[in-house]
């Protein structure tokens, strides 16, 4: 038979099925009752017999909801006697919310349906109070059950790295889903899933996913603005969305061009003192016919001469007027720019005689 759900006021939602139903589908349930460390009440009357009374929540339930609870009071001596009459479920809670309900008979046992109303998440408890009949004396017994945190949750998100990152670069986006509270969920989680999102599109990447957690790694982010949210999902639960992580991708610095020089001096080898040297660099790339521009500093060997010229056409001249008696190695370095890389011309040697 297929069980046909029925609202309460202030609860997730309850089932109500015909008792052999309930008693097939759930007596494994309570075929031994949850550990608690309440035991059954003494019988009032010497006259009439004893029963055990076994007790569970099932369904799905949060703090401030009904927790449907389905029971059995089963005679104990005689045992061939089935206890008949109402029984009470009392929530241990502030106010002690009580629904009384009247057993329905079956072959072995009275059974019952019932809410307990839990207050808080945790480990809560409920009494069952039979109130006994003809052939059976009043009993209580308590019981505990376990309520998880929830429905609302809270969906953080951060990225690592951070702020500003290049073209291509990892990132990895980690969300985590709590109670508004920040406690973790602790409930049976059904189709629970968490997306992300940049710029409200769904974000791809290589996802993780864990137990109300999620990672992305991705290094396709384009060169822009994104603002990154996580999104929560899971039956029974509310959704949530993240704060926005804003990531901001910078294209990637280009590379300086490789350059070859050459130098060139005038007059060769060697010159008398006193004598004007000229010399004329070219700088061009190694690949390609770009024109290269920039400055250019001149050497006697490790000796800046003069002040940076700057490259016409490629080209950058020097005159050397104060050359000393010797041998002296003449340089000249290209300082480079961002679009091309510094490089130095290979040495001219000029002696320089009386």
């Amino acid at each position: 038979m297929t069980p046909s759900p029925t609202t309460r006021p202030g609860a997730k939602r309850s089932w109500h099925l015909s008792a052999l139903a309930i008693a097939a589908v759930l007596g494994a349930l309570i075929v031994a009752p949850p550990a608690s460390a309440a035991t059954d009440a003494p019988a009032l009357s010497t006259e009439r017999g004893t029963v055990s009374i076994v007790a569970s929540t099932y369904d799905f339930y949060f703090a401030g909801q009904f927790a449907s609870v389905y029971g059995e009071i089963s005679g104990v001596a005689p045992a061939t006697a089935v206890p008949t009459g109402t029984v009470r479920v009392v929530s241990l809670e502030p106010g002690s919310p009580t629904d009384t309900r009247e057993l329905l008979p079956s072959d072995t046992a009275g059974i019952f349906f019932s809410d307990a109303q839990p207050s808080v998440a945790g480990t809560r408890q409920f009494r069952v109070d039979y109130l006994g009949d003809a052939n059976f004396a009043p009993a209580s017994k308590t019981f505990d059950y376990v309520v998880p945190v929830g429905p609302d949750t809270k969906t953080t998100l951060i990225a690592k790295p951070s702020g500003t990152i290049t073209a291509g670069q990892s990132i990895t986006f980690t969300a985590d889903v709590t109670d508004s509270q920040g406690r973790a969920l602790n409930g049976p989680r059904f189709g629970d899933e968490i997306s992300f999102f940049d710029n409200g599109q769904p974000l791809v990447g290589d996802q993780v996913f864990g137990e109300w957690h999620s990672t992305l790694t991705t290094t396709s982010l384009s060169v822009g603005v994104h603002r990154i949210t996580a999104k929560s999902f899971a039956v029974f639960y509310d959704s949530s969305t993240s704060p926005v992580v804003t990531v901001t991708v910078v294209a990637k610095a280009a590379t300086a061009a490789k350059i070859a020089g050459t130098l060139t001096v005038s007059p060769k080898s060697a010159v008398k003192v006193g004598t004007v040297v000229t010399g004329v660099a070219k700088f061009a790339p190694r690949l390609g016919a770009a024109t290269v521009t920039g400055y250019v500093q001149f050497y006697d060997v490790t000796t800046k001469v003069g002040s940076p010229v700057a490259l016409k056409n490629g080209s950058a001249r020097f005159a050397y007027t104060s050359l000393k008696v010797g041998t002296h190695a003449l340089i000249a370095r290209y300082l480079g720019t961002p679009k091309f890389a510094q490089t130095l011309t290979l040495p001219k040697i000029v002696r320089v005689t009386r």
